[in-house]
């Protein structure tokens, strides 16, 4: 983009210096010294308007030998960025920051890995506002090639991140490879943001203890939970139809939170008085402002604002729920 802006002021400043120098050095009217300053660029070698004072032809001898080379030179670094798709990349890239200046409450993934791929997935499936941010052109390329939101840039520059709305954004899960480069980017998304909720990726229980000081909300080790996982299914290999239902695309089971607010629909009932059984919900856990996770909860509590629900059950009736939020 700024190569691009710096082509087209020198094309636009050229002309501007050879028709002022014709001006004031031949008295030309404005008119004639824009022609004189055009034909002498290009050397196409028309007649000129009256014959040049010797200090006219000096002007004219620099002017073609600077402004020629830097003339022809931006033309053709025009050509070149049309040629291998520079514009067409600066332009998709204004039009994805207009996109992205207009999202709010959404997901923000740092790191287009494997993980970041399989989560940016589930969140287009889930139907989900994101966007991706990564340094790594190819990954950016994939995130085009599946049209998502994203931005190229480095996740601890706070200035990328405000680029991304880190102020109006719902959460930033970073995934990144390296554990220090996910450490900085809690650092910088806390600062910039005090209730954000952050997910960070963690390779080792030391690094988590510094995630969580730096303000990460929730860690996820993949060994640690793949550990987890492998061995409940050691001991309980019955398991494993449930555990895998939640990511089964094609099954219309689903696991959802839904929070209670003061425009609520579900706020000031009972549980037990919402009959979400008959439309194949079912609420497994309960947590009040300020306590601790019920699980299971009590059915005869009466649900005020801010208390939190965890539901399991049809995918569409938990939607038409979320959706009446």
């Amino acid at each position: 983009m700024i190569q691009l802006i710096r082509i087209l002021a020198t094309l636009i400043i050229l002309p501007i210096v050879g028709t002022l120098g014709f001006i004031f050095i031949e008295n030309l009217s404005p008119l004639d010294a824009a022609y004189m300053a055009f034909i002498t660029l290009s050397t196409i070698g028309y007649e000129v308007v009256k014959p040049l004072s010797p200090a006219g032809k000096v002007f004219v001898i620099i002017y073609i030998m600077l402004g020629f080379s830097l003339f022809f030179y931006s033309l053709t670094q025009i050509g070149e960025m049309l040629l291998e798709g520079e514009i067409q990349r600066i332009l998709r890239g204004r039009r994805m920051n207009r996109q992205i200046k207009d999202l709010s409450n959404h997901a923000i993934i740092c790191g287009l890995g494997r993980m970041g791929q399989a989560i940016a997935r589930e969140l287009q499936h889930k139907d989900q506002d994101f966007l991706i941010i990564d340094h790594d052109l190819e990954r950016i390329a994939l995130a085009q090639q599946e049209g998502w939101r994203w931005i190229k840039g480095d996740v601890s520059d706070d200035e990328i991140l405000k680029q991304a709305g880190i102020e109006r954004a719902r959460c930033l899960a970073t995934v990144l490879p390296d554990d220090a480069d996910n450490l900085f980017c809690v650092m910088s998304a806390r600062l910039l943001n005090k209730s954000l909720t952050i997910i960070a990726r963690a390779s080792c229980d030391s690094v988590t203890i510094k995630l969580k000081r730096a303000g990460a909300t929730r860690i996820v080790s993949p060994y640690s939970t793949g550990a987890v996982k492998i061995a409940q299914l050691l001991v309980h290999p019955e398991l494993e139809d449930f555990m895998e239902i939640f990511s089964d695309r094609t099954a219309d089971v689903d696991l959802s939170v839904i929070h209670i607010d003061a425009e609520s629909p579900l706020k000031g009932h009972c549980i037990k008085d919402l009959d979400l059984e008959k439309r194949g919900i079912m609420v497994v856990g309960l947590r009040k402002r300020g306590q601790k996770l019920q699980l299971p909860p009590p059915k005869d509590v009466l649900l005020t604002e801010e208390d939190t629900l965890i539901a399991v059950g049809k995918s569409r009736e938990l939607g038409q729920i979320l959706s009446s939020q």
